[in-house]
């Protein structure tokens, strides 16, 4: 009996132990973020933008949609990008994932595509503006950097705009307005 007591001190204690020494960080997400993913994930979290500027033979989409849901009491959330082709909705393009990493404290931001694409990078606010950074992997080995800057103007409107990057220089590539559809709740 003694020896099983001594050996759960020991499973307890050690672990107790190791974590004595680390120095307690702010696990707590920035207001920013918090209030991002709240407006993202409102009234269902749907969001429709029009792509006629873009739309041609490639890409015969007239609209794309997004849908983002949180979870953990609002620190994470999870969403997916579609496109709209004659009124209905296709299937999946990109899949997304962003948490706050309590360790780093910094936002990180997921993105999971066609043929195992996957990008990884951060989030940041500047002023009203929330800029992201990410590095795309291909399964052929090549890398790419993108960048994206969001705003929102009101509830209902988001605002994003996509960059190459190369050499630290950002070039611009595609703007959208973003508009929530209520009430879709699922």
């Amino acid at each position: 009996m003694k020896t099983n007591l001594a050996r759960l001190f020991l499973l307890l204690a050690i672990p107790a132990a190791a974590l004595a020494g680390v120095e307690a960080s702010p696990t707590t997400p920035p207001a920013w973020f918090l209030e991002e993913i709240a407006t993202l994930t409102a009234d269902g979290g749907r969001w429709v933008t029009d792509n006629s500027a873009y739309k041609n033979e490639n890409e015969p989409f007239e609209a794309y949609g997004m849908e983002w849901s949180s979870s953990f009491d609002g620190v994470t959330m999870t969403g997916r990008l579609f496109g709209i082709k004659d009124g209905a909705e296709t299937g999946n393009f990109w899949e997304f994932r962003q948490y706050w990493h309590p360790q780093e404290r910094r936002s990180v931001l997921e993105q999971f595509g066609w043929g195992g694409v996957v990008g990884i990078g951060t989030s940041w606010r500047e002023g009203e503006t929330t800029k992201s950074r990410q590095t795309f992997y291909a399964p052929d080995g090549t890398a790419s950097e993108t960048g994206h800057a969001s705003s929102f103007p009101d509830a209902r409107t988001h605002i994003t705009e996509s960059f190459d990057i190369v050499d630290d220089t950002w070039s611009p590539r595609r703007k959208y307005v973003w508009q929530l559809v209520p009430g879709t709740d699922p």
